[in-house]
C-alpha cells in the first residue's frame, strides 16, 4: 500500500531512527519522478539501511537530491550518498515526494524516540519544496566542498565498527585486513574529520553516529 493511501492529511510513519530509515524503502517505491530532501545534519547509520534505498533512487534517475548543512562528518555522508549537495544553513528537515505527500519530524516519544509524520497537506508540502529550491542555490555538491576527503567502503566499514566502540584487532580480524591497515584506515578518517587525535575523532563519530544507530 502507497504511504500516503491511508489516514487523513497527517499520520504516523515510524517511530525511532533504526525504524525510520528502515521504512524509507516504502517511500522510494512510491516516488515516481521527484524527491526534496532537506536535512539540518546528515547522520550516518552504521548499519546503512538507507543505502539500499537510496542506490534504487540513483538507478531509476529520479530528479532531486538531499541537501544538507555543514559538519564534521561530511567525508562519511560523501562517500554514503554521494550525490548530497551541501548548503551554508538547512532550516528544516524533511522529504517531499513528487510535490504530493511529505515525511516530516515530529515531536518525540516519552521516553525520546523520534517520531516521522506523513502529510499530504498542500500548502505545507509548497511551501518545503520553495524552501528546497531556494536553499539550493547557495548549495553545491558535497564532493566540492571544502575538506570533503574521498574515503573507500572499507574505511566506511571501519567508521561502523569505530562508532561500536570495537577495537582496532576486532576489527582488522572481521575485516580480514592487517592491524596496519586498520591504523592507516583511522588515519585517514581522522584526516576525513579534520582532527588530530582518536579522542577527537570518537567525538565527531558520536555526532555522526547517535546511540540509537548504533544499535
Amino acid at each position: 500500500m502507497e504511504p500516503s493511501s491511508a489516514g487523513g492529511p497527517v499520520r504516523l510513519f515510524a517511530v525511532g531512527l533504526p525504524t525510520i530509515l528502515e521504512r524509507l524503502t516504502l517511500l522510494e517505491r512510491a516516488t515516481s519522478s521527484v524527491v526534496y530532501n532537506l536535512n539540518s545534519q546528515s547522520v550516518f547509520d552504521p548499519q546503512r539501511r538507507e543505502r539500499k534505498p537510496n542506490q534504487h533512487t540513483r538507478e531509476r534517475g529520479l530528479n532531486g537530491h538531499l541537501i544538507t548543512g555543514p559538519s564534521q562528518h561530511l567525508s562519511l555522508v560523501a562517500a554514503a550518498h554521494p550525490d548530497t549537495w551541501v548548503a551554508p544553513k538547512v532550516q528544516m528537515t524533511g522529504i517531499v515526494i513528487d510535490e504530493r505527500v511529505g515525511l516530516f519530524a515530529g515531536p518525540p516519544t516519552p521516553d525520546g524516540r523520534p517520531t516521522a509524520w506523513l502529510c499530504r497537506d498542500p500548502d505545507l508540502i509548497t511551501g518545503f519544496c520553495q524552501l528546497w529550491w531556494e536553499t539550493q542555490q547557495q548549495a553545491v555538491p558535497i564532493h566540492e566542498f571544502p575538506g570533503v576527503l574521498p574515503l573507500a567502503e572499507r574505511q566506511l566499514a571501519v567508521a561502523a565498527l569505530l562508532s561500536r566502540g570495537t577495537k582496532d584487532a576486532t576489527i582488522a580480524r572481521r575485516l580480514g585486513v592487517s592491524p596496519r591497515t586498520v591504523t592507516s584506515d583511522v588515519g585517514r578518517l581522522l584526516d576525513a574529520f579534520g582532527v588530530a587525535t582518536r579522542w577527537e575523532g570518537g567525538i565527531v563519530l558520536g555526532r555522526a553516529c547517535p546511540p540509537a544507530l548504533t544499535d
